[in-house]
């Protein structure tokens, strides 16, 4: 008896969660686009909103941590990096983290009717690993970007989400890419908890989860080895997912 009344109350939060995070998303996503016509930080500043949002209506609390690493003045351009554990990562980054940034994505992603177009107005940027010259133009993208000042990039380096919730090996071959573009600052951040929320291939929800976002000492790839560089950055993160 007992069995079964877990099996309705995941069966019913689950729906509860999904039906939020579907009209806040199609309601958020077509206002977001209208607005990316005049005004790209202010659709950020929505994507925040509709994050935030989600977390609330699904009982989401997240404890910020050493806030103090990222740029008082909020003017620094960094490329992020984050560990991926679940879908809600993304609103969980959107709502918290207090950089004004964009994803980097994977291309099939912008290939599903409304949310690829909603994708293209936000600024976010498609990726394709198994093209080299067209992931050579996102990187110089990026990098322009992030020069100009205009905004900050995320990106999740284990290109996936982990299944059990541990940091899988990064994939050096993009985020290297766009290191060598020139001198950039990375800004690791470290979210533990999210699978504990919805885990990789499962659409069951667990509402009323704590997260924590760790927020780490940000680096410079300034006269350094790209390669050792991003062994350092995998393995802090390691560490402060384990701690």
């Amino acid at each position: 008896m007992l069995k079964i009344f877990a099996l309705l109350s995941d069966f019913f939060l689950s729906l509860y969660c999904w039906t939020v995070i579907s009209i806040f998303t199609v309601i958020f996503g077509i206002f977001s686009v209208i607005v990316s016509f005049f005004s790209e930080n202010f659709s950020h500043k929505i994507a925040k909103l509709w994050g935030s949002l989600i977390l609330k209506l699904c009982i989401v609390k997240v404890n910020l941590k050493n806030l103090k690493n990222i740029s008082v003045n909020n003017k620094t351009s960094y490329i992020i990096t984050s560990n991926h554990q679940s879908y809600f990562d993304i609103f969980i980054l959107l709502a918290y983290l207090n950089v004004n940034f964009r994803f980097i994505a994977k291309k099939s992603l912008f290939k599903i009717p409304f949310l690829g177009q909603s994708m293209k107005r936000l600024g976010y940027i498609p990726i394709d690993r198994e093209n080299l010259r067209s992931a050579l133009k996102s990187a110089k993208t990026v990098a322009e970007l992030l020069k100009n000042k205009k905004t900050s990039i995320l990106i999740f380096p284990e290109g996936t989400r982990s299944l059990d919730g541990k940091l899988s090996s990064f994939k050096k071959g993009g985020l290297s890419m766009f290191l060598k573009q020139g001198d950039m600052i990375l800004l690791p951040v470290v979210i533990k908890g999210s699978i504990d929320i919805l885990k990789k291939n499962s659409l069951v929800v667990h509402p009323g989860k704590t997260v924590e976002l760790h927020i780490l000492e940000p680096k410079t790839s300034s006269g350094q080895n790209v390669g050792v560089l991003i062994d350092e950055i995998e393995q802090e993160t390691r560490i402060a997912l384990e701690s």
